[in-house]
């Protein structure tokens, strides 16, 4: 089936995938005049992972002109981190002499809408629930063909920007690979609380434990989010393992435990791939990846948004040059990519080295 006419579109950037880092590289471009067109396979209805920014990423949202007042009804402010890692005491990390004074706890997917709606308003075009089928390169960019709702959708573009996430799916596309270097899954209960208000620091909390660590985020709805991070070869084969492991091992924790007494029980969970990786290539013929499709880091680093966020308003920088014929630009933002990533692994091994009470467990033989 060939697509109608009045069906072919053209702009300067089409970006595959409407996450934060898809969504502010558009959001940078319109402040560079340059029209994007993103393409979104939701309709932005389904859970997504990944709640907490820092200070450092509230900066990030101030400057992109998305926290306000009414952001603050949504998003539920964070004041610091507690962690119970590498000894049984909780010690507590304040933000409170950071320049934003604050992190936040983000509600997914209201997010992911805010910054739709802020895009649009900037007069980005977005394709919901649409998908990439087929991508032809031409001698200046790409002509990508589309499975929308409306049908058969074709879009011309100089440049494409693969924000797709961990999947990658245009620059795998490209015979493009990832390297990675864990096995991490996330396991994550939202829980509904038992009481409308009960008392609770407003911080994030993480334990460590013998097959991997807890997180905890509240929010803007007062539930609660629980997410235990371990390896994904260390989960039964039974259909019903992640909530059994979830089950299991929150009984085994000094402070999750408690917490979760708050909370209802849990009646199912989700799993989402947290593994570390790197593209072995993040560009190529006036295309290039962002945010999680280039480089995902762990959720241990709570940088996944924030690097997110902040990978767009870098690429657009880059993007500018390749549409004005820098195509050599592309080498440096490669080069920039492999630099991050490997200073990545760097801290997060110095990070997991602090935890030394399970020398057994094959979880932590692995990070150290």
């Amino acid at each position: 089936m060939k697509p109608n006419a009045d069906r072919f579109l053209n702009t300067d950037v089409v970006i595959i995938g409407g996450g934060p880092a898809g969504l502010a590289t558009a959001i940078a471009l319109t402040d560079l005049d340059i029209n994007s067109i993103v393409i979104e396979s939701s309709h932005y209805l389904d859970p997504r992972l990944g709640e907490h920014l820092t200070p450092v990423g509230v900066g990030i949202l101030k400057q992109l002109g998305i926290w306000d007042s009414q952001f603050l009804e949504k998003h539920r402010l964070c004041y610091g981190v507690r962690s119970a890692w590498g000894e049984t005491q909780v010690t507590y990390s304040d933000y409170l002499f950071h320049p934003d004074g604050t992190g936040v706890n983000l509600s997914r997917p209201t997010f992911d809408r805010n910054l739709a709606t802020l895009a649009d308003g900037k007069g980005v075009r977005l394709l919901l629930s649409s998908q990439l089928k087929q991508a032809q390169q031409e001698q200046n960019g790409w002509i990508l063909s589309l499975d929308t709702p409306k049908g058969l959708q074709e879009v011309r573009a100089r440049v494409v920007v693969d924000a797709s996430g961990r999947k990658a799916l245009f620059a795998r596309s490209q015979g493009r690979t990832s390297v990675y270097c864990d096995r991490l899954v996330g396991i994550a209960a939202f829980l509904e609380p038992l009481a409308e208000n009960h008392d609770q620091e407003e911080t994030l909390l993480l334990e460590s434990g013998e097959f991997g660590w807890w997180y905890f985020a509240r929010l803007q709805d007062n539930r609660g989010v629980f997410l235990h991070i371990t390896d994904a070869d260390q989960l039964e084969s039974r259909k019903d393992a992640p909530l059994q492991t979830w089950s299991k091992r929150l009984k085994s924790t000094n402070f999750f435990s408690e917490l979760a007494g708050y909370y209802h029980p849990v009646e199912k969970v989700l799993v989402r791939s947290a593994r570390s990786h790197c593209l072995d290539q993040a560009t190529g013929h006036h295309w290039l990846a962002v945010g999680d499709a280039a480089m995902s880091f762990d959720p241990l680093s709570s940088m996944g948004i924030t690097k997110a966020l902040k990978a767009g308003i870098f690429s657009s920088q880059v993007i500018l040059r390749v549409l004005n014929g820098e195509t050599t630009v592309l080498k440096d933002y490669e080069a920039e990519i492999q630099q991050q990533f490997n200073e990545y692994l760097q801290i997060r091994t110095q990070y997991y080295q602090i935890e030394q009470r399970w020398p057994s467990s094959l979880f932590w033989q692995r990070r150290h």
